[in-house]
């Protein structure tokens, strides 16, 4: 045979409890001393009074006005939603109408400056090419001149034993301006 496992049904955390309680109390006695305190002083103390008095006097109005024509305050208060309701509208378009003139003019022209730019990088990369090329060329025409000058010297070895022991600053070249080789 079984035995019943004893268990505990308790549904509430007194613990958790007593230290909520605690919590809200205290916050509920500091907002009443916070309040008490600053009522203290007579600026506040005028200030609140006659604010409350100020919502005093409006709420009796609207009260007396609701008692004396129910549907006259409520046509009221229909029109003047009717009305804000009708500047919302117009606020509205006006404001889809900046949205459209402002998608056109300036993303437009925006679109046309990155036109622009993109025509002036594939300008500049073309530029760059053609000044690699004319640089190539340049480099190509200096070789061809410092290879013809090497080239045109005699190797043989039928030179005279004077022309051997001429210092190469006094040697004649084949380029104008060039002393020696």
């Amino acid at each position: 045979m079984t035995q019943p496992v004893p268990y505990k049904t308790q549904t509430r955390n007194t613990t958790n409890e007593g230290k909520n309680g605690k919590l809200l109390k205290g916050m509920v006695v500091g907002a009443v001393v916070g309040g008490a305190l600053a009522m203290l002083d007579k600026t506040t103390r005028t200030n609140v009074t006659s604010r409350t008095s100020d919502m005093k006097d409006s709420t009796m109005g609207m009260v007396a006005k609701v008692k004396e024509n129910p549907s006259g305050v409520v046509n009221d208060w229909q029109d003047r939603l009717k009305t804000a309701s009708t500047v919302l509208k117009d606020a509205i378009n006006d404001a889809q109408s900046l949205y459209e003139k402002v998608n056109d003019d300036v993303v437009g022209q925006v679109n046309q400056v990155k036109e622009d730019s993109s025509d002036m990088i594939a300008s500049t990369k073309e530029a760059a090419e053609e000044l690699k090329d004319i640089g190539g060329k340049v480099r190509e025409a200096g070789e061809e001149v410092t290879n013809g000058s090497t080239q045109s010297q005699p190797s043989t070895s039928s030179t005279s034993s004077d022309e051997q022991n001429i210092h190469p600053t006094d040697r004649s070249s084949t380029i104008p301006g060039q002393v020696g080789s």
